[in-house]
């Protein structure tokens, strides 16, 4: 009772697809050897968002009625990019056979494509919201796809972080804290902000976009060594013998997903897949935690399952968050108004 009372409703407006190791959720810690909790928490971020990568088999993916179409026809597919470009403002979807192959390489993941499909519908309006603020074109929203497979826990070996992949310099330059009690590089709401801001700084710097693309894969400082080494030279393509191998293969696979996301339905794609997200972005609020509270402890206290406080919560890396007036936590609406009214 007393922890309920404590709380105050505040509302707030590299080959392809190689998939990254997920966090230890509690690294630099706990010892997870003694650290039960530990165990637990980091089995149920591998339930809810796996860690085995994807096949790229050339076989049929079959679903309950229909064959998945894993092939397209080259003029088909320069069609489909002019549509594409005309609503877009970055007007980057030029067809050729690396993007082409990078296409019919998602088309044979038929379970993965199915799975950011579900993810997609708790990721996407709060990514829309953020580019939208800051002017930046809504499909930078599939950038996230190709940096974490929308996984808000994930790192890479060079440890980038994150659903948007900071590493930790460049996440403190944009606000982006870590402490022993959370990481905000792990928020998604927190972390789309600061892509979007440092987005906005590289285009302003660059004024590409799929040299921005490569500068974020790659640093903007490799980026403007091969501008500085080619100067006759000023798009992507006309340098992409000289970037690294992961970036030569990155704007395509962006060039890709935004295919696939776009025409996935052309392609007989299920949508049918469970998401591990109960509640929509927009069906929750942010509130502040003024006294010491245990998430799993307050996750029962709201009736809430803690899978589901976690998945909206995944900057935290330990159970335990300390009084103050710096924390805070995202609910479901329903669970604030549960708050209320038994308050």
């Amino acid at each position: 009772m007393l922890i309920l009372k404590s709380l105050t409703v505040q509302s707030v407006s590299k080959p392809f697809l190689e998939q990254k190791n997920v966090i230890n959720f509690h690294k630099d810690i706990y010892d997870q050897k003694l650290d039960l909790n530990n165990i637990y928490m980091e089995k149920l971020w591998k339930k809810m968002f796996g860690g085995k990568k994807k096949s790229l088999s050339g076989k049929k993916l079959y679903h309950k009625k229909n064959i998945v179409i894993i092939n397209i026809d080259s003029e088909e597919l320069k069609l489909r990019f002019n549509f594409i470009n005309q609503k877009s403002q970055m007007k980057i979807f030029k067809y050729n056979s690396i993007v082409h192959a990078s296409v019919e390489s998602y088309l044979r993941m038929g379970k993965y494509i199915g799975r950011i499909i579900s993810l997609s519908d708790f990721y996407f309006p709060m990514f829309e919201e953020k580019l939208e603020h800051y002017r930046l074109p809504k499909e930078l929203k599939y950038l996230a796809v190709i940096e974490s497979n929308l996984n808000p826990i994930i790192t890479s070996k060079a440890g980038a972080q994150g659903i948007w992949q900071f590493m930790p310099e460049t996440g403190k330059i944009y606000d982006l804290n870590i402490n022993n009690i959370y990481d905000e590089r792990n928020d998604p709401v927190k972390s789309t902000e600061a892509a979007c801001r440092y987005l906005k700084f590289l285009y302003q710097k660059i004024g590409n976009w799929e040299l921005v693309l490569a500068a974020y894969n790659a640093g903007p400082g490799t980026v403007d060594k091969i501008l500085q080494n080619h100067r006759n030279r000023k798009d992507f393509w006309g340098l992409w013998e000289f970037f690294p191998k992961e970036t030569q293969n990155y704007i395509p696979k962006f060039i890709a997903i935004n295919y696939v996301m776009n025409y996935y339905k052309e392609h007989n794609f299920s949508s049918h897949y469970s998401s591990p997200y109960k509640y929509k972005y927009k069906e929750t609020v942010l509130i502040p935690i003024k006294e010491k509270i245990s998430l799993k402890f307050f996750a029962y206290s709201l009736n809430m399952s803690y899978q589901d406080l976690i998945l909206l919560n995944p900057q935290y890396i330990v159970d335990m968050i300390p009084p103050g007036n710096k924390f805070f936590l995202r609910l479901p609406k329903n669970k604030v108004f549960f708050l209320k009214k038994n308050h």
